[in-house]
């Protein structure tokens, strides 16, 4: 299945439909505050998702796919947190957030609460992990294209995070 966001009903709502065509769209969280779709979890269970709140600006939630379907908040503060990604093993959260006062890329533990990390140093939007999640791609304010290695020492949640250096 795809899911997408559309305007209707006087916000952006998400809506899901099969890939293969064989279903209408069908709607998949429709509330007053305008969404977005960011990333699905490598084993389909959640969904992430950009909410945009006129109190705490866009925050990230996520929808799980089963059971109720009740979302829940992954990073709602004060400051915008865009771009959300799960790593390859679900394990943690990127994303870019001003709380620094410009963009910045960060990795998070999830879907727990804990460890927080700055990857970026001189700003950075649209964070990717490499397959393998060894690897931190983002774009940085001068349009290059940036990579920061990524190590996690088995059975523990301490991440560290190489020098970003340019690809291109």
């Amino acid at each position: 299945r795809i899911v997408f966001r559309t305007f209707r009903g006087g916000a952006y709502n998400l809506y899901e439909k099969a890939v293969d065509g064989t279903t209408d769209e069908q709607p998949l969280l429709v509330t007053p505050l305008a969404k977005a779709p960011q990333d699905w979890s490598r084993d389909g269970r959640l969904l992430l998702y950009s909410n945009q709140d006129p109190k705490t600006g866009t925050d990230l939630w996520a929808l799980p796919m089963t059971g109720d379907r009740k979302p829940f908040p992954v990073l709602q503060t004060r400051f915008d947190e865009i771009q959300g990604q799960f790593s390859p093993d679900g394990r943690w959260l990127t994303y870019a957030s001003n709380e620094s006062g410009r963009y910045e890329i960060y990795v998070r533990t999830f879907p727990e609460t804990g460890g927080k990390w700055q990857i970026s140093v001189a700003g950075g939007l649209q964070p990717r992990w490499r397959r393998d999640g060894q690897e931190l791609f983002y774009v940085a304010p001068d349009n290059r294209l940036m990579a920061a290695p990524i190590h996690v020492a088995l059975g523990t949640k301490a991440l560290e995070a190489g020098a970003p250096v340019p690809l291109f």
